[in-house]
């Protein structure tokens, strides 16, 4: 029973998708299923049957021996449901219908030379009443909900089949007993209904919901003292399928269609607050940016790496990479991943590589060799782009990585098919520092847009195009209705003019209407040369980020120490002001993932300041609030799992 009700709640999960979490309104329809119903037996074998054959008669006398020993059998459910929202997440829920169960005994007796052995077959229905509580929203984008409630089971039919058979001295009798005979003092049926259920919307005004529930008896089929206590528990699969009623009457069309607008542009300070922006400053300072290496390359499903990993520039000419060259992104230092080991193995002959190749569990697991060619597809890589000899590299397989991401997100499912990499010289797998003078850097480096659009219908698309001076910045685009959209601005991405930035939203709806909002955002630069003519502060920024967090944990690795105590702290003097912005990906609820990058936030404080204490440090968790990198691929959620610790230190 356990093995079975696992199974069922694991393939639940899995069908969950990266969408909104549907709650549906108040609701009619029908539900129906199959349910298994283990018996939990207390029948007397001999119970006053008349026509006994002398075969069974000594053992007649015996009235204590009883059936004890149960097992389920298949019966079925089908009934009409309502439900109805008493608050947005916690809902009332009926269902009036039929309900079959049927189970199996055995027992066997001996009065030598005699053996008696008994089957019976016990099958009650009921017409079944189930109130019960729905909850919904606990588990953030995913559409599940637990349910709670109580079944009663008015008796329909309670009947019992018995077969007999004694065996003495090679003679067999066989005798049948109270053949569909129905069960005396049948009892109101009683149970506790626990269970989990998963909402699809079909279109409208219809759902449907796959559903699985145990019911724990609390009471007995009898009360007959032959009889009692038998009772049945029941774990019920099923599926409701229903007709919401809308929460308002429609609305009539709206002749004035769609309208948009940015309702405010918003940045966290240094200490960890939420402001309006009014401008972006920009000024040139010395810059220098650590980029963590993602140890890992991934996989297209149930194959190898394809043009969106890390490998996009795997071509390049051997030995001519310069890992210090690369833009000033994140993401693009990754999609080097392989060049920069390659070039970082030469330089260290010592070094040895292990590539282990993974697979994302259930959806490659019976692909057999997978893991295993995609190790070997980097090591031939390697090996052939840059001659390294192939005894530096173990190329070996596991079904699943050593720290897997979410099991039962999609997003955590695409990032467990991947290829991970370790060496026994951390600076093959360090992170990239690129140090460059007089960089163009804006405050507040990170501005996130606040859309507010007027509408009666859905939307199915939406783009932001940022600009300055006719000259594209960014485009971001998704899919729905966004709450905000962040915009990490790159150092260098903004010019050197005083002009403004513009940007331009635009939203599409699912009928084909569309609505623009646009808008400005002042910049005030400042050049080295003016800060010498006004006297102005100069100062250095040293910006490092750690996305060696393991998934779901806050706790510093060995690898984020070793970066802390040998990259970071030396860059910081008693002058220097310290902060520290915990992130997180997508995957999860935003109340968990802002607390999360909290803590993780302040785990990073609490080991810098107990070694660097004269600095005054700042910190902040702001989750998934601000997405810093594209978390609509792998790498971008990777890295995305980060703290940023920015060192600002005037300059003399």
């Amino acid at each position: 029973m356990n093995r079975a009700t696992s199974c069922i709640l694991a393939a639940l999960l899995t069908t969950g998708v990266a969408s909104s979490q549907v709650i549906p309104p108040t609701r009619i329809g029908i539900s129906g299923g199959l349910t298994l119903s283990p018996l939990s037996p207390s029948v007397r074998t001999w119970r006053s049957f008349s026509s006994i054959q002398p075969q069974f008669a000594l053992f007649e006398t015996n009235d204590s021996w009883r059936f004890t020993n149960g097992s389920m059998g298949l019966g079925a459910g089908v009934g009409l449901l309502f439900g109805f929202p008493i608050t947005p997440n916690i809902h009332i829920s009926g269902r009036i219908g039929y309900n079959s169960m049927l189970g199996s005994a055995s027992a066997q007796q001996i009065i030598a030379p005699t053996t008696v052995d008994h089957t019976i077959d016990v099958f009650s229905s009921t017409l079944e009443i189930t109130p019960a509580a729905e909850f919904y929203g606990l588990f953030g984008s995913f559409s599940l909900h637990p349910l709670v409630g109580l079944e009663f089971g008015i008796p329909l039919a309670t009947c019992v089949t018995q077969k007999a058979t004694a065996t003495s001295q090679n003679t067999t009798t066989t005798q049948t007993f109270a053949d569909a005979s129905d069960i005396p003092d049948r009892s109101v049926r009683a149970a506790l209904l626990i269970g989990l259920g998963y909402t699809l919307r079909l279109d409208s005004f219809w759902y449907m919901q796959p559903e699985i529930s145990y019911r724990i008896a609390l009471s007995d089929v009898s009360s007959n003292a032959a009889y009692a206590p038998t009772s049945f528990s029941q774990i019920r699969i099923g599926v409701n399928i229903f007709f919401g009623f809308p929460d308002k009457p429609d609305a009539p069309p709206s002749s004035r269609g769609m309208s948009a607008t940015i309702d405010r542009i918003t940045a966290y300070d240094r200490d960890g607050r939420e402001v309006n922006v009014n401008a972006l400053n920009v000024e040139d300072v010395r810059y220098n940016e650590m980029f963590p290496l993602v140890p890992y390359v991934f996989a297209s499903e149930k194959g190898l790496p394809d043009s969106n990993s890390q490998v996009v520039n795997f071509m390049s000419e051997k030995g001519g990479f310069q890992p210090e060259t690369l833009p000033l992104d994140a993401i693009e230092v990754n999609r080097n991943f392989l060049q920069i080991i390659g070039t970082r193995m030469i330089k260290y002959p010592q070094a040895t590589l292990t590539i282990t190749g993974t697979t994302a569990g259930a959806s490659e697991a019976k692909l057999g060799s997978l893991a295993q060619r995609r190790a070997n597809w980097a090591k031939q890589y390697l090996v052939s782009a840059f001659g390294l000899d192939s005894s530096r590299i173990a190329a070996r397989s596991s079904a699943t990585p050593s720290k897997p991401s979410s099991t039962i997100d999609p997003d955590g499912i695409v990032e467990n098919r991947r290829i991970e990499f370790a060496s026994n010289v951390p600076d093959v797998l360090a992170p990239v520092v690129i140090t460059a003078d007089n960089q163009r850097v804006s405050s507040p480096d990170v501005v996130t847009f606040h859309p507010k659009v007027d509408t009666d219908d859905s939307l199915s698309t939406w783009s932001l195009t940022v600009m300055q001076a006719g000259r594209p910045l960014r485009e971001i685009n998704g899919i729905g209705h966004p709450a905000r959209v962040s915009w990490p601005i790159r150092p260098n991405e903004l010019s050197t003019a005083q002009v403004p930035v513009d940007y331009e939203m635009v939203f599409r709806s699912v009928k084909g209407d569309s609505a623009v909002a646009t808008g400005s955002i002042p910049v005030d630069y400042v050049s080295s040369m003016r800060k010498k003519t006004e006297n102005l502060p100069d100062r250095t920024i040293d910006k490092y980020s750690l996305i060696l967090f393991d998934f779901d944990k806050a706790t510093l690795t060995e690898d984020n120490s070793r970066i802390l105590e040998q990259m970071v702290l030396p860059n910081i003097t008693s002058t220097s002001k310290v902060t520290i912005i915990g992130y997180t990906d997508r995957i999860g609820n935003d109340a968990y993932n802002e607390k999360l990058s909290r803590e993780r936030a302040e785990t990073v404080k609490v080991f810098l300041q107990a070694r660097a204490s004269d600095a005054t440090y700042s910190i902040n968790g702001v989750g998934e609030a601000t997405e810093i990198f594209p978390n609509d691929i792998a790498i971008g959620r990777q890295l995305s799992r980060t703290v940023q610790v920015i060192v600002e230190t005037p300059r003399r």
